[in-house]
């Protein structure tokens, strides 16, 4: 097992035993899925890093691994486990537990990226800076777009008879937010992509903020 395989796994391990427990000592069930939603993205870590180093271990494959085959990998890894709130008899109604669920995911993920990123760094005091800026963008970013696939899935869950065809269009549109990220990353609209998770998360929050005004109403 080569370093990089060996800090995957091993960073794996040592927070889904723990947080495991942790799940299912909790009474309160939506508690416990977001929970099991993050150690299911830690785990999506661990599976796209493998996939991208098959898929991009043809030599001349980095570029085109950045900008179009990692993030479709990535996505769908941080995502399938979200296509089970379309079950009707466990959810018979999607709330937005599945906007938590979905950015846990995304930031269990988005921890292992970063953890292996601080793994391989010199050890300096910048890689503290660095990572931090990071946390703010990149794994911002992870969380976010898999959080905008679950709003997309709770809004459009109804309309049956094109559920396919939307569950692959939301997909698509979270792939391609990544790329357009990794994309402007290397550019001089760099600015723009670290704006991007910023904005993504205010409007998830002002997603959340107005879906709970919607259900105090109700009541």
């Amino acid at each position: 097992m080569n370093d990089l395989s060996y800090q995957f796994l091993s960073s794996f391990i040592a927070m889904f035993i723990p947080l495991l427990f942790t799940a299912f000592l909790l009474d309160n069930k939506s508690g416990r899925r977001i929970i099991l939603y993050f150690c299911w993205g830690v785990f999506a870590g661990v599976l796209a890093f493998n996939l991208n180093n098959y898929f991009g271990s043809e030599p001349g494959q980095s570029e085109r691994m950045i900008l179009s085959v990692a993030p479709m990998i990535e996505e769908l890894c941080k995502g399938l486990p979200i296509l089970l709130f379309l079950n009707k008899k466990k959810y018979p109604q999607i709330t937005k537990l599945i906007i938590f669920c979905a950015m846990a995911s995304g930031v269990g993920f988005s921890i292992q990226e970063s953890m292996y990123y601080f793994a391989v760094s010199p050890r300096e005091i910048s890689d503290i800076a660095t990572l931090t800026v990071r946390a703010l963008t990149t794994a911002l970013m992870h969380g976010m777009t898999t959080a905008a696939f679950g709003i997309g899935l709770m809004l459009l869950h109804k309309h049956k008879q094109m559920l396919a065809p939307l569950v692959f269009g939301l997909f698509a549109l979270s792939a391609s937010i990544h790329a357009l990220y990794n994309l402007l990353l290397q550019t001089y609209l760099a600015v723009i992509a670290l704006i991007m998770p910023l904005a993504m998360f205010a409007v998830g929050w002002w997603v959340v903020r107005n879906m709970a005004v919607d259900e105090r109403q109700e009541v």
